[in-house]
């Protein structure tokens, strides 16, 4: 007998057997693709570990927050391992104030709009300690453009911050710095002028005592002949209102009053007594006006200024210091009035003439073999000034030091060592110039000054220097 059901068993086997292969098939590649899943997932986490930056994905739920992934570096900043912050609430890592301070709602709606936040916040670790971090959080959104998650990379930023703290101090110390400078800068000016007031004061006062004292005789001259002219006049008076007296009598009585009194030298000393009156009064008022020019507060701003004049009025203000040690022989080029605070320069004017007096007078010379040139040059771009002398000279080694604070090759009570280094902050630091010097010991030495032209206030017809104009003074 043929059993039927054989091939429906044989059918129904192979069937089985099919699909047992073809879920084994599918296992097999669930698991290659579980163990390809995981060595990606694995290899980002290697990545993600190897890196020194900050990495963490936390659920968007908002009263827990939960920390679904962070990185090594950033779990180690604040103490922990990785696995020990997962599921904990990111509030874990923040101080509860830095949660405050950007405010759940309005990080909630930023993140909803798929707008990134980029912050600093005082972080907290495990120990209780605290430092900075910089981070910048982006919002993940799924296919409905629903707020899940949000991402947050950054990095400890405490060195950074402790550097800026550091670099802002240092530059408030810097400000700090620069204004003592400047204070002592002004101070050291004023000192400087003060010291050259106090060396030309008995100068000045001696300048200005000879003429006050041809005044003064003038006077004295002129009072005592007043009083002799009144009395001719009384005598003749007398003569004619005594008609009686024989009229030869009468002119014999005033002829011996005109040979009493002088009459003939008073007649020609008055109007001369007059001049000197007036040339003395003028020769103080030149000197108070020079005084004042040379005196004139230093303006903070620059205004312009004639610097042939202001070199007269200098050598106005310091004749008492070289009258009886050189001849002045000055070479004025014409030149354009140029912007500039002619107090400040009139201080270098003065420092340099006195230095060369003095250098005249070191080397043992007078009036007759010493000598101060000053001249005064347009040259392209700039305007030359020359103060040259031919006393003592300045050893080479020392020229390089003329200009350093504080330096100087004269005996105690006669310098100080600052007006070199105040002319050279004058000239270089608050006129953009140039000062440099050229000695030789025993020969002399000449200071060479230059002034840009860029501020110059030059008329239409001052394009070139004219005629030199040469004087003389003793």
């Amino acid at each position: 007998m043929i059993d039927a059901s054989q091939p429906l068993e044989d059918d129904v086997t192979t069937a089985l057997q099919q699909q047992v292969s073809a879920l084994r098939a599918d296992v097999l590649t669930a698991r290659s693709e579980r163990e390809l899943l995981t060595n990606e997932l694995a290899l980002r986490d290697a990545a993600l570990d190897a890196g020194m930056s900050h990495f963490m994905i936390v659920d968007a739920e908002p009263t827990l927050r939960p920390i679904v992934y962070i990185n090594r570096a950033c779990a180690n900043a604040h103490g922990y391992e990785p696995h020990e912050l997962l599921g904990r609430s990111v509030r874990t890592l923040v101080f509860r104030e830095q949660t405050a301070e950007f405010g759940r709602l309005q990080f909630q709606k930023t993140m909803e709009r798929g707008e990134s936040i980029r912050a600093e916040a005082e972080v907290v670790r495990r120990d209780g300690s605290t430092f900075w971090a910089g981070f910048v959080t982006t919002p993940l959104l799924d296919s409905e453009g629903r707020f899940t998650h949000f991402v947050t990379v950054g990095a400890d930023i405490t060195a950074r911050r402790e550097a800026e703290r550091r670099r802002e101090e240092l530059q408030e110390q810097l400000l700090t710095e620069l204004r003592e400078r400047e204070r002592m800068s002004i101070e050291l000016r004023l000192a400087q002028k003060l010291e050259a007031v106090g060396r030309l004061a008995t100068g000045l006062a001696h300048e200005i005592n000879t003429p006050i004292q041809y005044v003064s005789d003038s006077v004295h001259f002129l009072r005592a002949s007043f009083s002799e002219l009144e009395r001719l006049c009384s005598s003749c008076r007398a003569a004619l209102s005594n008609l009686a007296e024989p009229l030869e009598r009468r002119i014999a009585a005033i002829e011996a009053i005109e040979t009493e009194m002088e009459y003939h030298f008073m007649k020609a000393e008055v109007p001369r007594a007059f001049e000197r009156t007036l040339e003395g009064t003028e020769r103080v008022a030149a000197i108070i006006r020079a005084m004042m020019e040379f005196a004139h507060p230093d303006a903070m701003e620059h205004a312009p200024a004639d610097l042939n004049h202001a070199l007269s009025t200098t050598l106005a203000i310091a004749r008492n210091e070289y009258k009886y040690l050189a001849q002045i022989a000055t070479d004025f080029a014409e030149l354009p009035a140029i912007d500039c605070n002619i107090g400040e320069l009139n201080q270098v004017f003065l420092n340099l003439i006195v230095n060369a007096a003095h250098a005249i007078q070191d080397a043992g010379k007078t009036t007759s073999t010493g000598r101060i040139d000053i001249s005064t040059r347009l040259r392209d771009s700039s305007i030359e000034i020359a103060i040259a002398d031919n006393g003592c000279g300045i050893d080479a080694e020392n020229v390089n030091r003329i200009f350093d604070p504080f330096f100087t090759t004269k005996e105690v009570g006669r310098g100080t060592g600052q007006g070199l280094a105040i002319a050279h902050s004058i000239v270089v630091e608050k006129h953009g110039g140039q000062i440099s010097v050229t000695s030789a010991p025993g020969a002399g030495s000449c200071f060479t000054l230059k002034l840009p032209l860029a501020r110059a206030m030059a008329t239409a017809d001052s394009t070139a220097s004219g005629q030199p104009v040469q004087q003389t003074l003793s």
